[in-house]
Formats: structure tokens, sequence, C-alpha cells
């Protein structure tokens, strides 16, 4: 009887060993299909060039992925080149390219022409996207998915700090 009681408490320890989760195990959320759906909304660029950015510099985009004339829209709000904020618009296009990957592009409204570069989208997931430019692939920018453009930036009242 002692045997069978000392093989059933050998059998627990042992199944309790095995069944055990590592709670240091890291989850990666599985990258998304790149395409108008899962980039529409609003991103921030949060990281350039290995360089976590800082409120004082920003740089908003708002993806539209209905088509309107048959263009898809962006809204960019930005202080990169300028004291103030500045709202550019203008349409965006999505390709898949064998030898790239997906390439994101775009023109800016009033005759302001193309984007000065195309981009490949790069781990998509529902929180962020990497882009990288695609003449020149050590230039790389992180976004961040967030709920919407701040207040203070559509009315160009955010002071440079």
């Amino acid at each position: 009887m002692k045997t069978i009681f000392r093989l059933m408490v050998l059998f627990f320890f042992v199944a309790g060993l095995t069944s055990c989760n590592d709670d240091d195990e890291v989850v990666i959320e599985p990258t998304l299909e790149v395409n108008f759906a899962n980039i529409a909304g609003t991103w921030y660029l949060s990281e350039w060039n290995g360089t976590k950015l800082d409120d004082s510099r920003y740089f908003y985009i708002t993806f539209n992925r209905k088509a309107v004339d048959g263009k898809r829209t962006y809204e960019i709000y930005q202080n990169f080149d300028s004291a103030t904020s500045r709202h550019i618009t203008g349409s965006f296009d999505l390709e898949h390219d064998e030898d790239w990957g997906d390439i994101i592009s775009g023109e800016y409204d009033y005759w302001m022409g193309e984007w000065s570069s195309s981009y490949i989208i790069t781990e998509l997931r529902s929180d962020s996207m990497i882009w990288t430019v695609k003449e020149d692939t050590g230039d790389i920018s992180v976004y961040t998915r967030c709920a919407e453009v701040p207040a203070d930036i559509i009315a160009g009242t955010r002071a440079i700090q």
C-alpha cells in the first residue's frame, strides 16, 4: 500500500512540474496583414532612427480607409518643420511588391506633389507598425496607434517646450 501511495505522490509531483507555466514567457502579438482596414486610424511617430520622440516635436497621421472619388485620404499634424502645428492633407496608396513587401506611398493636396519617399511597412500590429524608407533602409520610423490627435495640436495651441 505504501508503494502505491508513493507512486501516486511521485506522479502528482511530476505532473505538477510539467504543467507549470513559465511566467517569464513573452507573448508576441502576431502581425497583421497590411491593408487599408488595418492601418486605418490615428498613429503618432514614437521613434525615429532609434530615438524616442518627446512631446515637443510631434507627427500624427490619420488614415481614412474608405475611398472618396477613388482616393484614400490622410491628415497629418506635425511640427517638424515649423514652430506651430501644420495640418497637411493628401491621399495614399498601398501596394505589395514581390521584392520589397508592402509599400505605402502618397501625394499631398494643393499641388504640393508626391511624398519624397515610399515606405516599406513591416511588423504591423494592432498598436504599432514600422516604416522603412525604401530608398534608404537605414531610415526607420516606429508608429504607435492612438485614439486621436490631441485637441491642442489640432487647434494649433500646443507650445514648443
